[in-house]
């Protein structure tokens, strides 16, 4: 799968990405667009390197945090293939190097399907901070018993297994201790061999200690660097890919086709389905990206019990990412970017992309597509304050913009038959049921009459 040509961004974003980090504090991010099962643009915009200035390009890697956590489930299904896993046998009989502990009397019986979903029970912790370059990491048995130097608590079972979700980066862990037992290899060697190399993943790699240059540094809120560069990960199944946007969709292309069953795949198409099937509703509602179920690995937006959409977010210390793809029409997206402050941005892109794009099926909005509202028919026009402001609301092939006299267009979404908002504003509009249109801006209200 080769690399794009170079194309309009127009083509793909309706929003200035330059203007928006340059407001959002976020030095640089790296976008990949999907479509038809082929990477049609891969871009980079702003600064890898803050203090040398160097500019994110194709080939910069940013890290994909937990967006690593779907590539370690899949490894963990090809073992489960060749017979060396059961989905849903108890994990502890193929550990020798650590056992999950017993709660007094009681020992919990957990499964890699169990794992993979986040319904195994474990504790939840904040997540991974990784360890400053140059100090002590420790061994993967410290990090899931949680002692000196493990800067995290260790992996306990304090839910009865299988009964809900709850995210827990240590199941991942715990998946990455099982690869690293039953292939006798580290778990980034095993990856690398079950994964990356069968898909043609040549820019992923999950060494943590190199001088790249290619390698984006990291940034804290408000732009200053991750002292190092970046943290380093010893659970490198939950947070420790490094990767491009269009090489982590060469990943997603890869579950795509195996979910369609296609030959070339690298799983089963049934092991397809089951990453992809939902197991649990996410109780705290859908996820940044629209998803509102767990899968294995994977989280999935369903419609009528059927998985459409998956994808996965992540953040470390001073990166986020996001991806997303359809299970059918081979449409995605990924977008990384080098800051703890990217999570707004990176939702707002994936949204343009998912607009300019014209994924209509999408769960970009939050919304299922059988409730979005067609548009605003008859409620476009001009709209006046007995003041003198105007504005005009117009919709052209889908896409709606309010134009306020001497500003540039404003685009908006709806919300529902009456309602409009935007990611770029704090900005919300309402077409009364009296024909007037009000402007909410931060709870100060606005109410125009139509003049034309």
């Amino acid at each position: 799968m080769d690399l794009p040509v170079d194309l309009p961004s127009a083509d793909f974003l309706d929003v200035d990405v330059e203007e928006m980090l340059a407001r959002t504090g976020v030095p640089g991010c790296s976008l990949a667009v999907l479509e038809a099962g082929e990477i049609v643009f891969h871009r980079g915009f702003g600064v890898g390197r803050v203090v040398s200035g160097a500019r994110v390009t194709r080939s910069t890697r940013m890290a994909a945090c937990s967006m690593s956590k779907p590539v370690a489930v899949v490894a963990a299904l090809r073992l489960a293939e060749q017979g060396l896993l059961d989905l849903d046998a108890d994990v502890s009989d193929h550990l020798t190097r650590w056992t999950l502990p017993a709660n007094g009397d009681w020992r919990p019986r957990i499964t890699l399907r169990q794992l993979a979903s986040h319904t195994a029970g474990l504790t939840a912790h904040a997540g991974y901070p990784g360890y400053r370059r140059g100090e002590a990491v420790p061994s993967l048995v410290e990090v899931l018993s949680g002692t000196h130097p493990a800067n995290a608590p260790g992996a306990r079972v304090d839910l009865v297994p299988g009964v809900q979700f709850r995210y827990s980066g240590a199941g991942t862990t715990l998946i990455q201790l099982l690869l690293e037992e039953l292939t006798g290899m580290t778990a980034a060697d095993a990856v690398t061999e079950l994964v990356l190399e069968p898909l043609g993943m040549r820019a992923s790699s999950f060494v943590q200690e190199v001088d790249d240059p290619e390698r984006a540094q990291g940034h804290l809120s408000g732009g200053r660097t991750v002292p190092g560069g970046w943290r380093v990960q010893p659970e490198v199944c939950a947070a420790g890919l490094w990767t491009t946007p269009a090489d982590y969709l060469r990943f997603m292309v890869g579950v795509q086709r195996a979910h369609a069953g296609e030959p070339d795949r690298v799983v089963t198409s049934s092991s397809a389905r089951a990453l992809l099937s939902p197991v649990a509703e996410l109780p705290s509602g859908r996820d940044m990206t629209g998803m509102s179920h767990i899968g294995l690995g994977f989280f999935v937006a369903a419609h009528e019990g059927a998985p459409a959409w998956f994808g996965h977010t992540g953040s470390n210390v001073g990166f986020v990412c996001a991806s997303v793809a359809s299970t059918s029409g081979d449409h995605g997206a990924v977008v990384m970017l080098n800051s703890d402050d990217g999570a707004p941005a990176a939702k707002t892109l994936l949204q343009s992309i998912a607009r300019t794009r014209r994924w209509t099926d999408s769960p970009l909005d939050g919304r299922a597509a059988r409730d979005r509202p067609a548009g605003i028919g008859s409620r476009a026009g001009t709209y006046a304050t007995e003041g003198g402001l105007r504005v005009e609301l117009a919709e052209d092939d889908g896409e709606i913009a309010l134009t306020v006299s001497g500003q540039a267009a404003v685009p908006l979404r709806l919300d529902d038959a009456t309602t409009l908002s935007t990611e770029t504003l704090d900005l919300r509009v309402r077409l009364d049921p009296d024909g007037s249109l009000s402007m909410d801006q931060g709870g100060h209200l606005t109410t125009l009459q139509r003049t034309t």
